[in-house]
């Protein structure tokens, strides 16, 4: 099952644990109403009569009007800032649907256990306590229902920060699996090649790449990398191609300068730039020339190839591009150039640094 599939199982799962809880909580409303108002002042045996008159009869224009109430007028106007509409309906509903009561009442609600003392009073006394009894039970179901409404709103906030971040951890892992796999797969072939060669340099070509595999296993998940990491990562990438001096006709010479504590960078992001580069197979020798320039909150990183770059390497800047930008946005900024008339190709990139202490914090 994908992650993106697993996402939307919890989304639809979630909003079913909502409704549930706002249904089970519309129950125990009223399950509470049928006791206190029902059992509670019933003198005689509990009889269907009983049930269906003094509670389901007697509170059915009530509960019409809390449910239009809720389920109508909050989504439809008050959600929708149609203030004026929604306060108008409301008090509209609230005369009408009271003065309807009573005369339901009247007509239509048999009390007789114990039998109400107001039963023979007059339309206007009635709907007078009818008003009063609407009004406070308003404002107590109104209570409930922000109650219900705050601690879902923070449930759903909590819900969507965590969605946010697993959305941006699947995005990075199908970054990371994207990114320069047939590089991957003929470095080790070629040092499958080396090792049936007796070179004392084969061994140490290993250990590197396993560092450098070590790395991307480890750190790739992660949204922000330490920068130390990171340039040791690509000081160790520089080293394997120096090693494998067989397949590999690309000299590198990188510069660092500024000082690299304490700051994150996205993970693999100086890595992934050198790797279309290495994929490229070089006739001659051909030199790469990195300098590295760390501020208080950027990364400047110049390249210069002393080669014409080829159709396949400007394919994989631009994939490049669009890949850290859907993680990062603009603040990764990559600018290429061709000189045709020296045969060289120049390289710009800016990253964002983020200090380890704003990131122990959020």
């Amino acid at each position: 099952m994908s992650n993106f599939v697993q996402l939307e199982i919890n989304e639809r799962n979630r909003w079913v644990y909502f409704n549930n809880y706002r249904w089970v909580a519309h129950i125990v409303y009223w399950v509470w109403v049928l006791f206190i108002s029902t059992i509670m002042r019933a003198k005689g045996p509990i009889t269907p009569s009983l049930i269906y008159n003094h509670f389901f009869l007697s509170n059915l224009l009530i509960a019409t009007f809390f449910y239009l109430y809720c389920l109508y007028f909050i989504p439809y106007f008050f959600k929708r800032n149609k203030n004026l509409q929604f306060w108008v309906l409301v008090i509209i509903c609230y005369l009408s649907i009271s003065a309807l009561d009573v005369v339901f009442g009247k007509a239509y609600i048999h009390l007789t256990d114990p039998i109400d003392k107001d039963i023979n009073l007059s339309f206007s006394k009635i709907y007078y306590s009818k008003l009063t009894s609407y009004l406070l039970n308003f404002l107590f179901f109104s209570i409930m229902l922000f109650f219900m409404e705050k601690n879902e709103e923070n449930s759903i906030l909590l819900e969507v920060e965590n969605e946010k971040k697993e959305i941006e951890q699947v995005k990075l892992d199908l970054l990371k699996n994207n990114i320069n796999p047939d590089f991957l797969m003929r470095s080790l072939h070629q040092l499958k090649e080396s090792a049936k060669i007796p070179e004392e340099t084969t061994p140490e070509a290993i250990l590197t790449f396993s560092d450098l595999l070590r790395y991307r296993l480890y750190r790739g998940r992660q949204l922000y990398s330490p920068l130390k990491e990171e340039l040791s990562a690509l000081q160790s990438f520089v080293h394997f191609i120096g090693l494998d001096h067989l397949h590999h006709r690309l000299h590198i010479k990188l510069a660092i300068q500024g000082e690299e504590n304490e700051k994150c960078i996205a993970p693999l992001s100086i890595v992934n730039l050198l790797e279309p580069f290495c994929k490229i197979v070089h006739d001659q020798a051909v030199l790469l020339e990195i300098i590295i320039l760390i501020e208080s909150d950027e990364l400047h990183m110049d390249m210069q190839y002393e080669s014409v770059a080829t159709a396949t390497l400007l394919a994989d800047l631009e994939e490049y591009q669009s890949n850290y930008s859907q993680l990062y946005g603009d603040a990764i900024k990559l600018q290429y150039e061709s000189l045709e008339a020296e045969k060289s190709f120049s390289v710009h990139l800016t990253l964002p640094l983020v200090e380890q202490q704003v990131l122990q914090n959020t």
